[in-house]
C-alpha cells in the first residue's frame, strides 16, 4: 500500500511539473472568447450586486446554467483583486488537477505503478482534457464532479463504507448539478444503476443509506432551485430545460444524425488519442481475459458506467465531445488497464509499433527544431512568439534528442507511454509556437475587441454611459466594456451590427460582420 501511495504521489507531482511547464504560462494569451466572457459577466455580476444564487447575464436572469462555476471563479480570482483571462482558465485548471489527484488517490489500491502512471499521464495530456483545462468554461469542473462522484463511489463500495458510499458522492453530485444541471444526475444514476443492476442489487437504491443521501442531494440543489422560482417563476426554469433540449437535442436532419453516429467514437478516441489507442487491445482475447482476471470489479465498473453513458450522445446530433467529457477519466483507467496488461499478452507488433511512432515523433521533432532555428536565424518569418523563446526551443531540441535516442533502443512494452507523452508534448510546443501564434494574429483582425472598445470610450462622453447594446452582440464586448456601461436600455449611444449604411463612430470585423457604434441626431 505505501509503495502504490509513494507511486500515485510521484506520478501527481510529474503531473504538476507537466502542467506548471505546458499550461500554467500561457494561460492569459488570447482574450476570452466563446463562453469565457459569458461566465467572467455572470460572476462579476454576483460580485457588484452581492447576488451569489441567481444569476444574470445581460441585465437578464440567466437561467440555463447554474452558479457553480462561478462561485469557482469568483474564489480563484479574490486573491488577485480582479476577474481577467489568467483567473477565470486557472479554475478550471485547478479542476484538471484535482481531478488527478482524486483519481490516482482512489485507484492506487487497485492499479499498479505503471497503470497510474498511464492513468495520471492520460489525464494531463490527452488533447480535449488539456484543452478544457486551459478554458474558462464549466466543462473541466463537472468531469471533476461527475468523474469523482463515481469513483468515491466504488471506492467506498469495495472498502465496505455504506453510508460513506452514498452521502459524500451524492454531496458532490449536487455541486455538480450546480455547475451543469440535470446531466450531472444521468451521468450518475445512469451509470451506478446498470452497474447494481448487473451485479444483481439494485434493490441497494432504496434502502436507507442511499435515501438519506437523496435528501442531502436534493436539498443541496432545491436552494437553487427555490431561489430561481421565487426570482424568475418557475416557467423560466422549466423553459429554460426545454430550450436546451430543444436546441442541442433535437436538431438534425437525418444526413447529419448518421455523419454523427459514424464519427462520435473516432471523435471520442481522437479526444484521448494517443491513450485512446490501447483500448483496441480489449479485441485482444488473451488479453482481455487477462485483464477482467487481474482486474475484475474495476474493469467491469468502468466499462459499465462509461458504455451505458454514451448511447446518449451517440444517437444525438450536434452533440459534441464535450457533453462526453465527464466519462473520459473512466476511459483512461480502461485504456490504463488495458496497457498494462498487453505488455505480456499483446501480440509482438505493438513494439514494432511504437517504435514506428517515436521514429515519426523524432522526425516531427527535427522538423520543429529547424523550423524554429530558421525563424531565429531570420531565414523565414515567423509569427511573434506566444511561448519564451528559450523554453520552446529547449523543449524541441530535448524531444528530438530523447526519440532519436528511444528509436535506436531496445524495446520492450513500457516504452509505449514514453512514445504517448512524447506525442503530445511535441503538439503542446507545436501549438505555442506554430499554431497559436497565427490563431492571435487572426483574432487580431476578426476580434479586435479591445481596440473596438477603447475607441468606445475615446468617443463616447462619460455622462453618456452606459450605451444601448441588444443581447446579441458578442460576449466578449460585453466584457471588455467596463461592468454596466453596457444597457439594453434605449440611449443616444448604441452598439449594434451593421444592417444598413450609416455614419459609424467606431467598428470592428467580427467573424466577417461590421459591428458600429452609433448616435441618434
Amino acid at each position: 500500500m505505501s509503495n502504490r501511495l509513494y507511486s500515485a504521489g510521484s506520478v501527481f507531482l510529474f503531473g504538476l511539473i507537466a502542467i506548471g511547464l505546458l499550461y500554467l504560462p500561457l494561460l492569459d494569451a488570447q482574450i476570452m472568447r466563446h463562453e469565457e466572457p459569458r461566465r467572467a459577466l455572470i460572476a462579476e455580476a454576483m460580485i457588484m450586486e452581492q447576488e451569489y444564487l441567481v444569476p444574470v447575464f445581460k441585465e437578464q436572469v440567466y437561467a440555463a446554467k447554474p452558479p457553480g462555476y462561478n462561485w469557482l471563479i469568483i474564489a480563484v480570482s479574490a486573491p488577485f483583486g480582479e476577474i481577467n483571462e489568467f483567473t477565470i482558465r486557472f479554475a478550471s485548471l485547478l479542476c484538471l488537477i484535482f481531478l488527478l489527484a482524486t483519481m490516482l488517490f482512489l485507484l492506487r489500491s487497485y492499479l499498479d505503478p505503471p497503470a497510474l502512471t498511464f492513468l495520471g499521464a492520460g489525464i494531463v495530456l490527452s488533447p480535449e482534457l488539456m484543452r478544457k483545462g486551459t478554458l474558462g468554461e464549466i466543462d473541466m469542473m463537472f468531469t471533476f464532479l461527475v468523474s469523482s462522484a463515481l469513483w468515491l463511489w466504488f471506492y467506498f463500495d469495495q472498502t465496505k463504507n455504506n453510508h460513506a458510499r452514498w452521502v459524500l458522492p451524492g454531496i458532490l453530485i449536487a455541486i455538480a448539478f450546480l455547475t451543469k444541471r440535470e446531466p450531472a444526475f444521468v451521468f450518475y444514476y445512469a451509470g451506478l444503476g446498470a452497474y447494481l443492476l448487473y451485479q444483481r442489487r439494485f434493490i441497494e437504491l432504496f434502502l436507507p443509506a442511499h435515501l438519506l443521501a437523496a435528501v442531502i442531494t436534493l436539498s443541496i440543489v432545491g436552494i437553487w432551485i427555490w431561489a430561481m422560482i421565487d426570482t424568475a417563476g418557475v416557467e423560466v426554469l422549466i423553459g429554460s430545460s426545454i430550450n436546451e433540449v430543444a436546441n442541442r437535442g433535437l436538431k438534425g436532419d437525418l444526413q447529419s444524425t448518421m455523419t454523427h453516429l459514424v464519427s462520435y467514437p473516432f471523435e471520442i478516441v481522437l479526444a484521448l488519442f494517443p491513450f485512446s489507442l490501447t483500448l483496441v487491445f480489449f479485441l485482444h482475447q488473451n488479453t482481455r481475459e487477462e485483464a477482467f482476471k487481474r482486474y475484475g470489479d474495476l474493469l467491469t465498473f468502468a466499462l459499465i458506467i462509461a458504455t451505458v453513458n454514451f448511447p446518449l450522445y451517440w444517437f444525438t446530433a450536434h452533440s459534441a465531445v464535450r457533453y462526453y467529457l465527464p466519462m473520459t477519466p473512466t476511459l483512461l483507467v480502461v485504456s490504463a488497464v488495458l496497457f498494462t496488461v498487453a505488455r505480456t499478452t499483446a501480440p509482438s507488433w505493438l513494439i514494432n509499433f511504437s517504435r514506428a511512432v517515436i521514429l515519426l515523433v523524432a522526425i516531427l521533432s527535427g522538423v520543429l527544431v529547424a523550423y524554429l532555428l530558421a525563424g531565429k536565424l531570420e531565414l523565414i518569418k515567423l509569427p511573434s512568439p506566444v511561448m519564451h523563446e528559450l523554453l520552446g526551443q529547449s523543449l524541441a531540441i530535448i524531444m528530438f534528442i530523447g526519440t532519436v535516442t528511444l528509436a535506436v533502443k531496445s524495446w520492450d512494452g513500457r516504452f509505449t507511454l514514453i512514445v504517448f507523452c512524447s506525442v503530445m508534448i511535441l503538439y503542446r510546443v507545436i501549438y505555442y509556437d506554430v499554431l497559436l501564434p497565427r490563431q492571435l494574429d487572426k483574432f487580431s483582425y476578426e476580434r479586435a475587441v479591445e481596440q473596438f472598445v477603447q475607441d468606445v470610450y475615446d468617443t463616447v462622453p462619460a455622462h453618456a454611459l452606459p450605451i444601448e447594446s441588444p443581447a446579441t452582440i458578442p460576449h466578449e464586448v460585453w466584457w471588455y466594456m467596463n461592468y454596466g456601461d453596457l444597457t439594453t436600455a434605449p440611449r443616444t449611444y448604441r452598439i449594434q451590427f451593421e444592417t444598413e449604411p450609416v455614419e459609424a463612430l467606431a467598428q470592428m470585423n467580427w467573424r466577417g460582420r461590421t459591428i458600429i457604434l452609433t448616435q441618434d441626431n
